[in-house]
């Protein structure tokens, strides 16, 4: 048993059986000594039911001694460390209590210090229940099929990238890799948080540690077990819980100079006053635990929780930067948006064509053309549940990667592509080629024979010419001559603006930083709901600008007329790829993972194993409360100690009850800090 204000996490869950066997039998002495000294409590030092006398001091001598074995062993540890711990103050209260024949608060200062301890190993095992998880879902074993097709089981460690596992419905995936057959339902919740299971198909990439539900699939092995995902994050969270915060060495500090002071405290009081009852109650009444134990508890309990939801925070240092943070500043693509193209408006640039038709030529065009371009067209042809043919002749397709596609269909030709593409691909068009493409877009659209009408359409000059000037355009042409556009662009995530206005609820300012032109910025930001936006930005800029929103944080800070929100840290949110910089430059770097796992986890602070950007105020509202708790229980601790010293030096305190005050505000403070286990809060599920 380790000492009541000695944290130490418990042993990682890839320790060898025998040493659980000896934890589990740790545990049952525990409740061994606690249930003999409550019997021996009642029935010998209190009710006096063993006569004579000198039998059942005896007997409680014994019971204290053997008992209070682990308090006096860690009071030793700590004295050859040199630090003075809470231990070493019971001990010395025992140790006074059974000199002056004390018998009763002896014993009963033993009870409560060794309940004290199971208490909060209890406490602490409950914090470490979520990350623990982690470490039971561990893949250990592999199905292993070799190139002959033969079937063995071998351990994860021995599977090399490349290798073909085999995953059984209701198995743990055991390997990062890609299904190469079949297809089934995926529980991703240890990694992303997500509570849904996703529909892993072949090409998609599956995840160590996570379930497969529904089907036997086959994945292909692409990295090694010790650079898996998932064991990653298990090294990250053993780091974590290692790392100490500054408030927790600040704690650790408090908790040794409010012990060093009771001790003090105590022999003063026994100069003063000769009364050897105050004397003890003094050094019983000293409960620091509040502050050693309940910090500790509270950043495990908070970074547990948020493992569990798919936030991995590399420690306590980084919960106690993100409860000040001040500015938050969102990467656009792959973060406030979804990093992909996907088809917003059809347009037909004759009356007589419906844009959905305009739609199905292009999906016809672009079927089973691997761009994408051409899937956001065959999804939105899908959406709108346009039937195209199951079998086309590819034969007849030319394709001119990143220009367009040109397919003979049912005796037509249809062409998609941009602008260059169709001046090569339609003869009328080819004299156009002096043009830049602004200018080859103005002529062509409102000022060439065939397509003069659209000049005489208002409503096209002021919106659809807009349109096609702030977004990605791909236009359809049939038998040469051109009838429509898709119109794409990378769509808003739909919890974006709901997080957004969270985030600002609490009074952190937001801001947008982009390498796409100022109209789709200002298009984003103003649908997103962020602050401040800045367009046209290379990864270099956006360096300097977070180096520039840092320093003005830094000018602020020194401005005794600034405000609080202004002096907050700076939080860079990014994928963790072409953002690593600015990550790394920032107060605290927040890379979505599963757009850039592996960079992200080395570069960030936090990573978040989900793309859901509702985790955002969650993560910020959950290291507040953190921080909240543990200076509840910092103040809470001074002002109990205080008052109890002074209610001991003066002789109004017994230790009977010096011993309950001591137990009962350390239980109440460490509950408080156990109580960030709990998630009651909305985090986008």
């Amino acid at each position: 048993m380790s000492g009541a204000c000695e944290y130490r996490p418990p042993r990682p869950a890839n320790e060898k059986s025998s040493e659980r066997e000896e934890e589990n039998d740790d545990r049952k002495a525990d409740i061994l000594r606690l249930s003999s000294l409550a019997a021996v409590t009642i029935f010998v030092a209190w009710l006096r039911l063993l006569q004579p006398d000198w039998l059942a001091n005896i007997v409680i001598v014994i019971t204290v001694i053997a008992s209070g074995y682990p308090i006096f062993k860690e009071s030793l540890y700590a004295l050859r460390k040199g630090r003075v711990n809470m231990e070493l103050s019971m001990v010395i209260a025992i140790a006074a209590s059974l000199g002056l024949f004390q018998f009763l608060p002896a014993i009963v200062i033993t009870f409560f210090a060794l309940l004290s301890e199971f208490v909060e190993g209890f406490i602490v095992k409950k914090g470490r229940k979520n990350i623990q998880t982690l470490y039971d879902l561990a893949p250990r074993k592999a199905i292993l099929k070799d190139r002959d097709r033969q079937i063995e089981t071998v351990e994860v460690k021995e599977v090399k990238v490349g290798d073909i596992v085999i995953v059984r419905e209701g198995d743990v995936i055991p390997v990062d890799g890609q299904v190469v057959n079949d297809a089934s339902l995926v529980d991703q919740s240890t990694i992303t948080g997500e509570s849904i299971p996703i529909e892993k198909s072949v090409g998609d990439s599956v995840f160590a540690g996570t379930i497969n539900q529904s089907h036997q699939i086959e994945v292909r092995c692409d990295k090694l077990s010790t650079d898996t995902t998932f064991a990653k994050i298990i090294h990250l969270v053993e780091e974590a819980e290692a790392s100490k915060a500054p408030i927790q060495k600040l704690s650790d500090k408090m908790a040794t100079r409010l012990i060093q002071f009771a001790i003090g405290l105590s022999v003063l009081t026994y100069i003063i006053t000769q009364n050897v009852v105050s004397t003890l109650s003094v050094i019983v009444v000293a409960g620091a635990c509040g502050l050693a134990v309940g910090t500790p508890i509270a950043l495990l309990s908070t970074t547990g929780k948020l493992s569990k939801k798919g936030i991995i925070v590399k420690g306590g240092l980084q919960i106690e930067n993100l409860k000040r943070t001040g500015t938050i500043v969102f990467d656009k693509t792959g973060t406030l948006t979804y990093g992909k193209p996907h088809v917003y408006q059809v347009i037909s640039f004759d009356p007589s064509i419906d844009p959905k038709k305009v739609l199905e030529h292009a999906a016809v065009a672009e079927s089973n053309v691997n761009h994408p371009l051409a899937k956001a067209i065959e999804e939105r042809a899908r959406q709108e549940r346009i039937v195209i043919a199951s079998s086309l002749d590819d034969s007849e397709n030319l394709v001119t990667i990143g220009r367009g596609v040109t397919r003979t269909y049912d005796g037509r030709k249809i062409s998609v592509g941009n602008l260059k593409f169709m001046e090569e691909s339609i003869s009328s068009l080819r004299n156009l080629s002096s043009y830049d493409g602004s200018s080859l877009q103005k002529l062509l659209l409102l000022n060439h024979d065939k397509y003069r009408y659209l000049a005489e359409r208002k409503k096209y000059d002021k919106e659809e010419s807009q349109l096609l000037a702030s977004s990605t355009t791909a236009y359809v042409a049939l038998d040469d001559e051109i009838i429509g556009a898709v119109l794409f662009k990378d769509a808003l995530r739909k919890e974006a603006r709901e997080a957004i206005s969270r985030i600002k609820s609490m009074g952190i300012h937001t801001i947008m930083l982009t390498g796409d032109n100022e109209k789709i910025a200002r298009q984003i930001a103003e649908e997103a709901g962020t602050d401040e936006y800045y367009a046209n930005l290379l990864p270099q800029d956006k360096v300097s600008k977070i180096e520039e929103i840092v320093k003005r944080k830094q000018e602020q800070q020194d401005d005794s007329s600034s405000s609080s929100k202004a002096q907050g840290t700076v939080v860079m949110i990014g994928d963790g790829i072409n953002d690593a910089p600015a990550l790394a430059r920032a107060d605290v770097g927040i890379a979505m993972g599963r757009t850039g796992t592996d960079v992200a986890i080395e570069t960030a602070d936090v990573v978040l194993m989900t793309e859901n950007l509702l985790r955002i105020p969650f993560l910020i509202k959950s290291s507040r409360q953190s921080i909240l708790a543990i200076r509840e229980n910092f103040f809470g601790t001074l002002s109990v100690d205080g008052i109890g010293f002074i209610l001991a030096a003066m002789g109004n305190l017994n230790p009977l009850i010096a011993a309950f005050i001591h137990i009962a505000s350390e239980l109440v403070f460490m509950a408080n800090s156990a109580r960030m286990i709990m998630d009651n809060e909305k985090s986008g599920d």
